[in-house]
């Protein structure tokens, strides 16, 4: 199996690839410390399978632990015992000016002693390296020197490096030196290696060097980044995407889209790109890319076919537009809800909890004077644990936003929410009734976030019932999603109000922005999800939240 064109996952390309295995020397640009242990794991017991000579360059911690899970996995002491371990930091850390010479020396000698007793060798390097001792210019040089080392050897190399520590002009510096890239997930040939660089076809076919010729003024002034791409390869981009990257426009010549878009959005690129060649109408889409000084930006992104014959030509058009204002916007629009939902809560919610205060208190003193029923305890305990989700809700209002996602139960979030809001109804004389159709209706959210989205959408529920009445809010699964459905019996809105709603700064309340139902969509678009809208005027409004379902 050629590895040019594919990308395999690291447990495949450390294990079962021959290719590799006969001699290669990959940059591994690590993120996530598990799946580090996973690939190193995996390259080491597939080397102890083969018979090969492991060596390992790393910390003194980190030779011990894998000692100890090797033992788990089932190896002998003296299998364990023919690895070669060497610390990391005295290899490459002894020589505080960085004598590279005297490190590749040190690299060649270590090697070579066992190819030359015919052993196949694999070594893994995670490369110790600081500032101070070594600036990027050496560093890219020495990978450069150590790859013509290693390559007459045929030794299996992996240089790994913390991705976060690295930016992406030295990042792409290291790839100059290795022949495959490798990341926690993915691993693929390297687009940079010396004369094995394939040049993208928009340098090739003629007729796309006279296109860009043609429109290269109009996309540089554009205010917006324009990147032309080829098969995952940027080959132009405009004065504003040099700008946006924190680079020189002369330096996105040939650099992969992997390198500057966050690895957790690989996948939508490659799913985007067969969209793309089925010719279908792709929407604006948001991910992070990163700079060249390794800052993360959040980006809007539009994707256009570079030809009308997209089967046969790869090449498209990325306009992308950074969010970071409007992103911290959002934020901010958040934060304000939240505070001045907790401003008109706080006389309902003391109202609501100095009710069962009274009773506990009433029963403490029959409890006193020992007429206390069994009967009234359980009756404590109900008044307790409401008192406690009052306050749990109230709290979280308070809180910053996080952005952790966990597998959250819908219908625990959305009651929660309703015990929350229902004194401040009870005030309008609004009952809110909440009611699950099936228990555990599980979605992969941020539950704070979420939880804002119920809020916004109930408390208006409140405010457009002026004569009181009813508020239905429900969860039932339906098929692979999740259905919320909060319905009211307000005032209700005609189709020309419904289809602006979710518009910044249009609001049908007199002091309303709008940005709080802007914010709603945008929470559950984050999601995978959709908000339906339906509305009759003098009857009521019905809003239904679809999420995709996740299994507890």
């Amino acid at each position: 199996m050629e590895l040019t064109n594919d990308i395999m996952h690291p447990k495949v390309a450390l294990t079962k690839n021959t290719e590799l295995i006969s001699g290669t020397h990959i940059l591994y640009l690590y993120s996530n410390w598990d799946k580090y242990w996973d690939n190193i794991l995996s390259f080491v017991t597939a080397g102890l399978k083969l018979q090969h000579q492991v060596i390992l360059l790393e910390s003194s911690d980190m030779l011990a632990e894998m000692r100890k899970r090797l033992f788990i996995r089932g190896f002998g002491q003296e299998q364990i015992e023919s690895i070669v371990f060497v610390d990391h930091r005295l290899f490459y850390g002894a020589h505080q000016s960085f004598d590279m010479e005297t490190v590749l020396k040190t690299l060649k000698n270590s090697i070579q002693h066992y190819v030359e007793k015919g052993l196949p060798t694999r070594v893994w390097s995670h490369v110790f390296w600081h500032k101070d001792a070594c600036c990027e210019k050496e560093l890219k040089l020495y990978e450069q020197k150590a790859d013509a080392i290693l390559k007459p050897l045929n030794a299996f190399t992996v240089c790994s490096y913390n991705a976060d520590e690295i930016s992406a002009s030295l990042s792409m510096g290291l790839m100059k030196g290795h022949s495959h890239v490798m990341t926690d997930d993915e691993l693929a040939a390297s687009m940079y290696y010396k004369s094995e660089l394939k040049t993208p076809s928009l340098f090739i076919e003629d007729r796309l060097q006279e296109k860009v010729r043609h429109y290269k003024h109009l996309i540089n002034e554009m205010p917006d980044a324009v990147f032309f791409v080829s098969d995952y390869q940027i080959v132009y981009g405009n004065h504003a995407a040099a700008k946006m990257l924190k680079c020189e426009t002369g330096d996105l010549s040939n650099v992969s889209a992997w390198t500057i878009f966050c690895e957790e959005y690989h996948d939508v690129i490659r799913q985007r790109v067969k969209k793309l060649q089925l010719k279908e109408k792709l929407s604006l889409v948001e991910m992070k890319m990163k700079t060249y000084e390794g800052d993360i930006l959040d980006v809007e992104i539009g994707v256009f076919p570079f030809s009308l014959d997209i089967e046969k030509d790869s090449t498209a058009i990325l306009i992308i537009r950074s969010i970071q204002e409007r992103k911290a916007h959002q934020q901010l629009t958040i934060k304000t809800e939240k505070l001045s939902l907790a401003g008109q809560l706080a006389a309902s919610i003391a109202h609501e909890v100095r009710n069962p205060l009274t009773s506990i208190k009433g029963f403490i003193k029959l409890a006193r004077e020992d007429v206390m029923q069994d009967a009234y305890y359980t009756i404590i305990e109900e008044e307790i644990d409401r008192i406690e989700t009052i306050a749990s809700e109230l709290l979280v209002l308070g809180k910053p936003m996080s952005v952790e996602v966990d597998v959250c139960d819908v219908g625990k979030m959305l009651r929660d929410v309703c015990i929350l809001l229902q004194s401040q109804a009870v005030m309008r004389k609004i009952d809110i009734q909440f009611h699950s159709a099936e228990p555990g209706c599980f979605i992969r959210c941020n539950a704070g976030q979420v939880k804002q989205v119920f809020i916004n959408i109930i408390k208006n529920a409140t405010e457009a019932m002026e004569d009181g009445g009813i508020i239905r809010a429900s969860v039932r699964p339906d098929g692979e999603t999740v259905q919320v459905i909060i319905e009211d019996e307000g005032k209700g809105m005609p189709e020309h109000i419904l289809q602006k709603l979710g518009e910044p700064f249009y609001s049908t309340k007199e002091d309303g922005t709008g940005l709080g139902l802007m914010v709603c969509f945008n929470i559950v678009e984050q999601y995978g999800g959709t908000i339906r809208i339906e509305s009759i005027v003098d009857e009521g409004t019905v809003f239904t939240i679809q999420l995709p379902a996740e299994s507890s």
